[in-house]
């Protein structure tokens, strides 16, 4: 098979996407085993990747996606009952597709070939009898090569008046096809009922339109029909590629009186009547009483859906490109900076040009907004995955832990992304293992038995956060002070609490008493701390013991392009990202404090912020050496508020971030550089890392 091949490439996609998918559901499947319709969801997914690895003939893959069919034939069918033990093969068996699909399948036999049979054999394990179809099964017995992917058929039946004399009830036929699947919609149409001196009470009037959503094959449909099709008009047609998601891509080209009409809630002469009064077809409707709020408000929602799934469509698109698309708008951000320079230089010649430049950049920013939002991708991928990690992690440590996820939709870069997981992680397995007790231990202190752990992200202030919080024994900040005084890190007097857990950022710090195989509450955390940094992020701890802990990480929305502000040094411009300015000030008399052991201080809000001498920091030469001649900007540090001299602050800037590792070298204290509108270089501040660089220096000495 050629790996290049597109229909290949196709089949990688999806079968990542409903691989991840299958797992997600077979976790939610174990918290609520009779959801028959969730079970039917799992089963078309398998069925699916069964399918798609025999079309481009990868047969290992297709070997354990058919057995894994099998059985859960065997559940939808009532023959075998879902159990824990059930759960877990099944699992097991997705880990498996999930390697399947991050190999070649030209050496997928040599390298997952042992762990395919074993998943199998499993498997098999649960294949016992055949299972016992129920009378609407049997129709389908036999029946190879049919497809039982979910479709919605429209069923038109209209029958002739004397039905009921050959012993047939149309009413049967009806509830016969409701066994098979969900009437998405009933049209009765009773046009054909003559007046009541005509009524004949052994004849039938009415015929019907339904639209039946169902796993079951079209033939199946019509087997129903099979005694009564010669003589009556029975039309059976699958409209699946008329519904996405379960909306009816119809009614986007109607209008809310035809959709009425079409449901049989108006009749014809209703709408003509309408018409005549100029008014919205739902509100006289509504106020003459011939339709219900609700069932106007659900019908023009499901308008807008139409609609919305006629104009909105999802292409992919390489990653490659999207990255060279991101460069490009960086450019052009840049090239639009030295047009306005050019311009505010000038503007006094041309005002048009100004004009023109002004309308330039806002278009510009409207296109790297919208070119950013490609690159930006839900979290709820990433959080999802976790249930996996809480559910295996726990059953070993036997421990009950529930995870609940909120703000899924929250969307973070693409970079972010990839390079999140890691950290978040490791919060989850310290939360597991040394976060939560024992259901023992728990009991014991008033809890319930079940522990909880929260994820959790939103946006704030410019900024995506993500919160990792669990209701286990919290932090003994006793402890920490105990183990940092140990390791030479505590020389004692008073600490906040976010400087006493800050040493449990300390390479190698754990109040653990023993290490598990998982995790001990502190090692590792530096290199989350590292990590999230390389991200220009920070994270914060908050906890109370016998209560909790909260973890809170602080990202940038992005990492291609920032709001910045420009300061200068001397004759160097400096770019300090704006997410981490608090305030910006012009010192007054008296402002600055020197104090023994504590260096420079400056008096804000009531109480004293360090100060560093941006100047002195990265020895750039500067007249502006009185903080009374200069500004101070107030920066959100890791452990503190740092108040930062600098000589002018020039404004606000779009900036590009390039990186200094790839062209140059890492510099502390700097995380990138960007090119100004005069083609000179400005470095961008990383205020984690000028803040280690300043203060660590001052404990050294």
């Amino acid at each position: 098979m050629n790996k290049k091949n597109s229909l290949y490439t196709i089949f990688l996609e999806e079968a990542a996407e409903l691989v991840s998918g299958l797992e997600n559901d077979l976790l939610v499947l174990e918290s609520n085993m009779s959801d028959r319709q969730l079970v039917d969801q799992i089963f078309r997914a398998v069925h699916t990747l069964k399918g798609s690895s025999g079309m481009v003939e990868y047969s290992l893959f297709t070997s354990l996606a058919h057995e894994f069919e099998n059985i859960l034939s065997r559940v939808r069918s009532g023959d075998l009952k879902i159990t824990g033990n059930l759960i877990t093969v099944f699992l097991n068996s997705t880990d498996v597709l999930k390697q399947l699909v991050s190999v070649d399948p030209k050496i997928s036999e040599r390298e997952l070939g042992p762990e395919v049979r074993v998943a199998v054999e499993n498997l098999k394990k649960f294949k016992g009898m055949q299972p016992e179809f129920d009378p609407v099964e049997q129709k389908t017995a036999g029946m190879a090569g049919e497809n039982f992917s979910e479709k919605h058929i429209q069923i038109t039946l209209k029958f002739k008046p004397d039905i009921f004399v050959s012993g047939t009830d149309p009413l049967m036929l009806l509830k016969e096809l409701s066994q098979m699947g969900e009437f998405v919609r009933i049209k009765c149409n009773p046009g054909a009922v003559p007046v009541l001196d005509s009524f004949k009470y052994e004849s039938l009037y009415l015929s019907w339109e339904l639209i039946l959503k169902t796993d079951f094959p079209v033939s199946s449909v019509e087997n129903v029909f099979v005694f009564v099709k010669e003589n009556n008009t029975i039309v059976v047609e699958d409209i699946s590629s008329k519904f996405v998601e379960g909306v009816d891509l119809r009614y986007a080209d109607k209008m809310l009186g035809e959709i009425l009409e079409e449901e049989g809630y108006v009749t014809e002469n209703d709408l003509k009547k309408i018409a005549e009064t100029q008014k919205r077809v739902g509100e006289i409707l509504v106020e003459n009483k011939n339709v219900d709020t609700s069932v106007v408000n659900r019908l023009l929602k499901s308008q807008q859906k139409s609609r919305d799934f006629q104009v909105s469509q999802t292409i992919r698109v390489d990653a490659y490109k999207l990255d060279r698309l991101v460069n490009l708008v960086g450019e052009l951000v840049i090239g639009i900076a030295r047009v306005n320079q050019i311009v505010t230089e000038n503007h006094y010649k041309n005002r048009e040009l100004n004009d023109a430049s002004e309308h330039l950049e806002r278009i510009s920013r409207y296109i790297q907004e919208q070119v950013m939002k490609t690159r930006m991708i839900p979290i709820e991928g990433t959080f999802r995955n976790f249930q996996r990690v809480v559910r295996d992690m726990a059953g070993e440590l036997s421990k009950r832990i529930k995870l609940f996820l909120a703000g899924s939709e929250t969307e973070l870069d693409k970079t972010l992304i990839e390079q999140i997981d890691a950290p978040l992680k490791h919060l989850i397995r310290n939360s597991i293992d040394h976060g939560i007790g024992s259901p023992e231990e728990r009991l014991s202190t008033g809890k319930p038995v079940e522990g909880s752990i929260w994820m959790r992200a939103y946006q704030q202030e410019g900024k995506i956060i993500i919160e990792v919080e669990d209701d286990g024994k919290g932090i003994d900040k006793k402890e920490v002070l105990k183990k940092a005084t140990e390791r030479g890190l505590y020389k004692g007097g008073d600490l906040s609490d976010k400087e006493i857990y800050n040493f449990l950022f300390t390479p190698g710090f754990s109040t653990a008493k023993s290490v598990t195989e998982f995790s001990g509450r502190g090692v590792g955390l530096d290199v989350v701390r590292k990590n999230i940094e390389n991200l220009r992020g920070s994270v914060e701890v908050f906890s109370e013991k016998g209560k909790g802990t909260l973890f809170r990480i602080k990202l940038p929305l992005t990492l291609a392009i920032i709001e910045g502000m420009q300061v200068s040094i001397g004759k160097e411009v400096i770019t300090v990202p704006l997410f981490s300015i608090i305030e910006a000030v012009r010192p007054e008399s008296n402002i600055v404090k020197t104090i023994e052991g504590k260096g420079e201080l400056i008096e804000f809000r009531g109480g004293f912020i360090p100060l560093i001498r941006l100047y002195e920091v990265f020895d750039f030469p500067t007249d502006v050496t009185d903080p009374l001649n200069g500004f101070i900007l107030i920066l959100d540090g890791h452990n503190r508020k740092i108040a930062l001299m600098v000589d002018d602050i020039i404004g606000q800037q779009q900036v590009v971030i390039k990186s200094l590792e790839k062209n140059h070298r890492q510099i502390p204290g700097i995380s990138g550089a960007t090119v100004l509108g005069d083609g000179r270089i400005s470095l961008i501040l990383d205020v984690y890392g000028l803040e280690k660089l300043a203060f660590g220096e001052k404990e050294k000495k």
